[in-house]
Order: C-alpha cells, then structure tokens, then sequence
C-alpha cells in the first residue's frame, strides 16, 4: 500500500463483538505504520475500549438511525483525507459506504462477519441487510469474507468471487498458552474449585442461541449439581434471557458477567467452552477459546462446521437443540480426559491455520486492489 494511503475502519457496532475484536488488531497492526482511524459510536463499549489502548479513533456522536450521522462521516473522510474505507458490519456499511461514495473514495471494502440473511431469518432486518450488501456491490465495494460459509452466502446474493477477498479471522498464539483450567473461579461468585465452569461468549441476541444452552443447563442441574455457566456479553436479550434464567430455577447456576475487558481471565477461569450460535462466521470468541485449549461444544453451523470436526478437534451438535446441547456438557463433563484432547487438538489447527500478520497482510493486499463498478 502506497504511503500515502489513510484507512479509516467504520465500525459501528452497539455492543461488543468479534467485529470489534478484529477491528483493534487490525488498528493494532497499522498504528505506527499507516495513518488509520477507527470511527466509532460515541459511548459505545467499543469506544470505551479504544479509549484505554492508545490507537487512533473518532466517535461519532448520532445513533445509527440519525441521518446526520452519513454527513458525519463525509467530514471525517474530507478532512482526514482517507483514500480508503474499511467497512465493519450493516449499518456500517450502509453509511460508510454513502459517505465514501460522496467523498470520492475509490477503495471501499466491506469486512463480512456473518450470512445477514441466515443470521436474521426472514425478518424486514435480514432482507434490509441483504439489500445493504448488494447496493454496496452496486456502489464499488470489495467484500472480505472471514469464512469459507461467508465467501459462499456473499456468492448467493449475485456478488462474484473476484470481488471477494477470503481472509480468516486470527489472533496470535503462545506456544505455552495454558491447558485447562489455570485460575480459580471467580470468588465473589462463591463457586468453588470443585465447580464445572461452562464458559459462553457472545452478545445476547437470537443468532447466538442462548436460551438453547439455558434449557440445557435446566435439564442437567439436578444430575450434575457441580455444573456451571459463565454468560459473558451483552445485548437487547439480556433482560429476557435473565427472566428465563430464573424460571428454570438456574439462578445459582448461571451468572451474567455483561460486557467484560477481561475475557482471557475468565476463559483461564473455566473448564469448557460454548457457543450454541444458531449461524456463525468463524467467531473470535472460539479463537480465544482455543489459545486457552479448552474444549469446545460448538453447533455445527457455518465457519464453526467447516473448520472443525466432531470428536477430533471439538464436540459438534446441531443448532437449537436443546437435548443435543444437554448430551454434549454430559459428555465434556463425563470425559474430562478426551475432551481435554480435543483442547489440545483444537489449539495445534488454529495455531496452524491462523496468524494475526498473515490477516494483516493479505488485508492490505485487499486495501490495493483495483476495484471497478
């Protein structure tokens, strides 16, 4: 990429996800080496976390919803005379892809996380986010998918190949990451060593299946009195999902952290890892599982069937299904020694197949390519 190339990454995100996490490693990677910034919504959990890092951001100070927010944004590419701009999910890529348009902006570049349609359903949401991703296409967009599952749902909606980009999510690994469980459970808590600790991380929206697990977990409690599980995140569910909660008679069982900056403490804090999503990309949240090598009960959806494989590297069921879930914690917590295998299995493919320097390379290889209506 040519010196003189500014990247502004548009990331509007309300609460804090796998988007986010791979937005502030890419940030990280550029900062010293490009001039970059990262706009985001003013107050929002990923502004507050940019705010402790030292990295270059703008906050915006409109809610998605707020047309002034496109005028906003044509300001900030004017002024700061980005030549390209890196869109991170719909809304993002609804007015960053305007703005930049406005602005003259030759490279726009459109980071795909998820299938908006399959992740949605049949809802006004879903089909409005489709038609954001083939106006995009329509405006001169190069798409990055960051599963093979994404490339191919960005092929459905009439986007062709050449205009994608496959570059998988990654983070760097230790090779003397711990295995297992290497910290005590949170102690305010009053969870014992003696605990199972079943770990979720997502944000609390229908897509990530939580009242799946959460019907789960109610069937075993009284079979399994040492299980427990950790909800990290947040979202518009959380109310309704703590209601369910406590229904089921799970509430010494199940505890909600919300939004945490400490999510590696918590995993090194757990014995097994979740993610019941009902559609998924290659979330970073099992990443992050896997530098910590514990094993995974995964539904087999998306990036997550694609890159792994059941018994060999995770414990794969189907999504919503509550009784395929319940059977999966039985067997983790039946078989502490293969399913500490498949921790370990599960590490040495990610620490294969992903690389924080190899995202950022091919990123910007994205970043220059030549890119015509």
């Amino acid at each position: 990429m040519l010196d003189r190339d500014a990247v502004l990454i548009v990331d509007l995100a309300k609460f804090y996800g796998g988007a986010d996490v791979r937005v502030t490693a890419l940030a990280g990677m550029l900062h010293g080496e490009r001039r970059y910034a990262i706009a985001t919504l003013e107050g929002s959990p990923l502004h507050q976390r940019l705010e402790s890092t030292g990295l270059s951001f703008l906050s915006i100070p409109f809610s998605r919803g707020d047309p002034r927010i496109l005028f906003h944004l044509y300001r900030m590419i004017r002024e700061g005379g980005y030549t390209v701009v890196d869109t991170h999910n719909p809304q993002s890529q609804f007015w960053g892809g305007l703005a930049a348009t406005l602005a003259g902006v030759k490279r726009k570049i459109g980071t795909v996380h998820s299938a908006y349609g399959p992740e949605h359903g049949d809802t006004l949401k879903g089909r409005f986010y489709e038609w954001v991703l083939r106006f995009s296409y329509r405006l001169g967009f190069h798409f990055i998918a960051v599963s093979e599952s994404v490339h191919t749902y960005l092929g459905t909606l009439g986007i062709p190949a050449t205009r994608i980009s496959l570059i998988h999510n990654a983070i760097e690994y230790a090779e003397n990451s711990t295995a297992g469980r290497s910290a005590p459970p949170l102690e305010d808590l009053g969870w014992g060593t003696d605990v199972f600790v079943l770990t979720v991380v997502g944000r609390l929206e229908p897509v990530k299946g939580h009242r799946y697990l959460f019907d789960a977990l109610a069937r075993l409690v009284k079979s399994k009195p040492n299980l427990r599980c950790l909800v990290v995140g947040d979202g518009s569910l959380r109310g309704e999902y703590e209601e369910q909660v406590e229904n089921l008679g799970l509430r010494n069982i199940v505890h909600f952290t919300g939004f945490r900056h400490d999510v590696p403490a918590l995993l090194s804090s757990s014995d097994a890892f979740c993610l019941p999503s009902l559609s998924e990309g290659l979330p970073y949240a099992v990443l992050e599982a896997c530098h910590h090598r514990l094993p995974l009960l995964l539904t087999a959806v998306g990036g997550l069937a694609e890159f792994f494989e059941h018994r060999k590297t995770a414990f794969l069921v189907q999504p919503a299904d509550a009784s395929a879930l319940e059977r999966g914690i039985r067997w983790l917590m039946d078989h502490s020694t293969e399913a500490g295998a498949l921790g370990e299995t599960a590490f040495q493919l990610v620490r294969r197949n992903s690389g924080i320097k190899h995202m950022y390379a091919k990123t910007l290889e994205t970043y220059q390519c030549d890119i015509s209506l």
